[in-house]
């Protein structure tokens, strides 16, 4: 029944677009895991290349806006409610989520463009054309789809903190159930620091060494490639960790996500436990209104021979 209707929570609509940003980048990943196996070498033209770095360039834009635009209905819902809790409908979060694709995909432009096979000892390799304007691009992008983004997270998160702390003990069982939503988002800004932040770090010191901003040896520009390309390993990863997430912390993501199993068994298995309950606790009411329309029978027999 869950699947035939449609979700009433407003963060389901950036849930899912989030997804198929992973889902698309996802797709991607093993041209990526071969050329890492052929230490680098490229061996699917020009051609992919380009549109690979360019899907890969794209999910790391609209990741970190739709985790931004997660961060800032949870802000709103929670505590700025009353003032602005009027432009948490659905449709505001729809036209939200196409303006993210549409950011998205022209900041990933200038990685179309850049991108390309580069003769790299005896091998060829996917890689930027280092430009003066491909170097500024990339520093501002760096601010626009990453700083500033989690500057907003942290001050949104950390507000919602605050007032559930606050306000914790008077919570209502409804309001204590957007503490599980508090949770997911959570764990999913932290493993998105903690894949994002490390690149992000290192692709700064790569371009400011490649423009010449900074005075760099062999040896640190040595480990600066190579820390830019475990780190890209590590920030691949966090698209893969996402619905892993979802999956453990979010019941009813996990409800869903069960239902749409073609496997009877594990649907089975899954929501045994959850339907015998209920159906059990339907059992005790029907026995109790037995017993008590039981009971009314007998008082009436009662009243009947009182007054014979």
């Amino acid at each position: 029944m869950r699947s035939k209707r449609k979700s009433k929570r407003l963060v389901d609509v950036f849930i899912t677009h989030l997804a198929i940003a992973d889902l698309v980048f996802l797709l991607t990943l093993p041209l990526w895991a071969v050329s890492t196996a052929l230490d680098y070498h490229w061996l699917f033209g020009g051609g992919l290349c380009k549109i690979s770095s360019y899907i890969v360039a794209v999910n790391m834009h609209s990741s970190i806006f739709f985790l931004t635009c997660m961060s800032i209905d949870r802000y709103v819902a929670i505590v700025m409610s009353v003032e602005y809790g009027y432009l948490r409908t659905r449709k505001y979060a729809i036209i939200t989520s196409l303006v993210i694709w549409t950011v998205s995909l022209a900041l990933g432009l200038p990685t179309l463009l850049f991108r390309n096979m580069v003769d790299y000892q005896e091998k060829w390799i996917c890689s930027e054309i280092n430009t003066p304007s491909r170097n500024s691009f990339t520093l501002a992008t760096r601010f626009i789809a990453f700083v500033l983004p989690l500057c907003i997270i942290t001050v949104c998160y950390s507000s919602v903190a605050i007032k559930l702390h606050k306000h914790f003990d008077k919570m209502k069982k409804e309001e204590r159930k957007k503490r599980k939503s508090i949770k997911i988002g959570f764990w999913i800004i932290t493993l998105f620091v903690v894949a994002w932040l490390p690149y992000n770090v290192f692709k700064t010191m790569d371009v400011l060494i490649q423009s010449s901003s900074i005075q760099a040896s062999c040896d640190t520009q040595e480990a600066v490639r190579k820390g830019t390309i475990v780190f890209t390993c590590l920030a691949f990863l966090n698209s893969c960790v996402n619905p892993i997430v979802y999956l453990v912390f979010d019941p009813y993501f996990r409800t869903s996500f069960f239902e749409l199993l073609p496997c009877q068994a594990v649907r089975r298995f899954k929501f045994g436990s959850s339907t015998s309950q209920p159906e059990s606790s339907r059992d005790m009411q029907r026995s109790q209104r037995r017993n008590s329309s039981l009971g009314k029978e007998k008082e009436m027999l009662t009243l009947v021979k009182i007054s014979s």
